[in-house]
């Protein structure tokens, strides 16, 4: 087995992996805070007509924390898959990377924001979650056709 061979298995199983990921995310983010920014800022802020508690600070650290690891690990990783590619240039890698890095962390840190009152940050959670999720799809995307493109010149 050649070593693209390989590498394009590893790769397609690590990307289904990691797709399957970005897909329950999606799902748990409709179900847990839905879809419309008011829900989103009622999870966080609380409301006593629903019998919603607000989220503490303490709450939401323990939360954020293991998501600063997990998902800059996650980028980061698939940041150099990307790097080997030259499906596109390195313009476009150096911005799709330090978008990803740049939605996730306002997405992780958007919450606080809201504990606070500031219903604006319901407005950037949503938007930062859905940028994050659409730009790791477009990385998986060239991922899998750099992988195919390898594998197509090699002869397989």
């Amino acid at each position: 087995m050649s070593s693209i061979r390989l590498f394009s298995f590893l790769l397609f199983f690590a990307l289904g992996l990691i797709s399957l990921q970005l897909v329950s995310g999606i799902w748990l983010f409709i179900e847990k805070f839905g879809l419309i920014p008011s829900d989103i800022y009622i999870y966080f802020a609380g409301s006593e007509e629903q019998f919603i508690m607000k989220k503490s600070f303490e709450g939401l650290l323990e939360t954020a924390v293991p998501h600063f690891l997990a998902i800059s690990t996650t980028i980061f990783v698939y940041a150099h898959f990307l790097l080997f590619t030259k499906i596109i240039s390195t313009q476009q890698k150096q911005l799709l990377i330090s978008s990803l890095f740049i939605s996730a962390l306002i997405d992780i840190c958007s919450p606080f924001g809201i504990i606070y009152g500031f219903e604006f940050f319901a407005w950037v959670k949503l938007i930062a979650f859905w940028s994050f999720e659409m730009l790791m799809g477009l990385l998986l995307y060239i991922l899998f056709y750099a992988s195919l493109k390898g594998l197509q010149n090699e002869g397989l």
